[in-house]
């Protein structure tokens, strides 16, 4: 048995009317749903071509400034093998030379970084719910914070000396504040008007801060950890790069001896390796910032 065929009000099959086109890929849409990867693309790729026709034009030292393509060729051997670099030895890991040393640092820093954000939460919470640790912990977190790293690095080193130690000292030293403080400004600044409605509901003191203070907070806390993991790189390239005379491992390292070897290339490798991973470190808190806080996304856009 055969179904009859639908028709509308007029009588007419629906079969025999028009179909809708389906929606083609011009380039008005294509710009418009990927304009800003696409102004991305051309941006770098200007800039990297300005850069090879400066560096290829004997207008700079290539020791200072090399060409693009001599910092590509690095890259691909420093991560990928297949050659040696100028000025390294086998002892000094030329092959691979870039990626040995960049899991050195990200062994280092991820450590760091746990304890740094696992720690920094709960004392700048404790601090903000308590005027009595707030009071005593405030002068010490603020004048640390403000301090140089730079600074305190040879009182660091007279107590721990050289090695693995002061590296996760100077970490920890520069990514723990922001987290504190953040975290403590979210509590601080909780808006009054939900603590006391959580009140007239017959909300208790620790419910409050649970159901209240805590979701409050939150974004503060996201941002603190943006924060913290863009302070905690900086903290660990100066460590490496501060005992990179005396120590093995490490970017900062491979940037240090890579200077003092007047390899640019290996110089600038190890750099645009260094901005790239910083770049994923920051798209990977945006999109977390996404997940855990939507509404402050929705509020930027």
């Amino acid at each position: 048995m055969t179904q009859a065929p639908i028709k509308n009000t007029d009588g007419t099959s629906i079969e025999s009317q028009p179909r809708l086109r389906e929606a083609k890929w011009t380039w008005g849409r294509i710009w418009t749903r990927y304009r800003y990867g696409i102004i991305t693309v051309i941006n770098l790729s200007v800039f990297f071509a300005i850069w090879q026709w400066f560096a290829s034009s004997g207008r700079v030292n290539p020791l200072i400034f090399p060409e693009f393509t001599d910092v590509l060729r690095t890259l691909k051997i420093g991560w990928f093998g297949g050659g040696n670099l100028e000025g390294f030895n086998n002892r000094m890991l030329a092959d691979f030379v870039i990626v040995k040393n960049f899991w050195e640092t990200l062994k280092i820093y991820s450590l760091a970084m746990v304890i740094a954000i696992g720690c920094g939460i709960p004392i700048g919470l404790a601090m903000g719910g308590s005027k009595w640790l707030d009071a005593i912990l405030s002068p010490y977190v603020w004048t640390l914070s403000s301090l140089p790293r730079i600074a305190i690095y040879p009182i660091l080193l007279l107590f721990l000396g050289i090695g693995p130690q002061i590296k996760y000292a100077i970490i920890l030293s520069t990514a723990i504040f922001p987290v504190i403080i953040n975290t403590w400004a979210g509590v601080k600044t909780t808006d009054q008007s939900l603590i006391n409605a959580a009140k007239v509901f017959g909300a208790n003191k620790s419910q409050v801060y649970r159901k209240v203070v805590l979701p409050y907070t939150l974004p503060f806390v996201v941002s603190g950890v943006q924060l913290s993991l863009s302070r905690g790189l900086i903290g660990v390239v100066l460590a490496e790069f501060l005992s990179g005379a005396t120590t093995l491992g490490g970017i900062g390292w491979l940037v240090f001896r890579s200077a003092a070897a007047f390899n640019s290339p290996l110089t600038y490798a190890a750099l645009m390796s260094l901005a790239v991973f910083a770049l994923i470190l920051v798209q990977g808190t945006r999109s977390m910032e996404a997940k855990i806080a939507p509404w402050r996304q929705a509020t930027t856009t």
